[in-house]
Parts: C-alpha cells; structure tokens; sequence
C-alpha cells in the first residue's frame, strides 16, 4: 500500500470541477447578460485556471512522491 495516494484527491477536484461546469452551462441557458459575463471573468474563469494548476501540482507531487516512496523501500 502507498504511504501518499494523491489520485483520490485529484479525481474529487476533477469531478467537482465537471459538476460545476455542468450546472454553469445549465444556468448560462437561461441567464446571458453583463453580469453573468462578469460573473464568469471574475469568478469562473480564475477558477478553472487554479484548478487547472491545481491538478498539474497534484500530479506532479503524486511523480516526487511516487519517486521518493521508491528510492526509501517499503513502509
């Protein structure tokens, strides 16, 4: 058994993430105007792209602690 597992947390982020998407696009249908726009450039879009960074480092903390798990043996 790993002693970190980070694919778990990764999947949750991601799922939330579609799950959010999907209630946007569903709200979008019936809500277009300016401040669905700015709610979208102020909000939504910094928070795909944190979440998007977000996930790139959880991938890549998962390789280091894949790595350093290997290099020290078993736990």
């Amino acid at each position: 058994m790993k002693a970190c597992d980070l694919s778990g947390s990764e999947a949750r982020l991601s799922l939330a993430m579609k799950t959010l998407a999907k209630a946007i696009d569903e709200a979008d249908l019936h809500w277009n105007d300016q401040t669905n726009r700015r709610f979208h450039e102020t909000y939504l879009h910094p928070l795909e792209a944190d979440v998007r960074d977000a996930l790139d480092a959880i991938r890549r903390l998962g390789q280091v602690l894949a790595v350093a798990e290997h290099e020290c043996g078993p736990t």
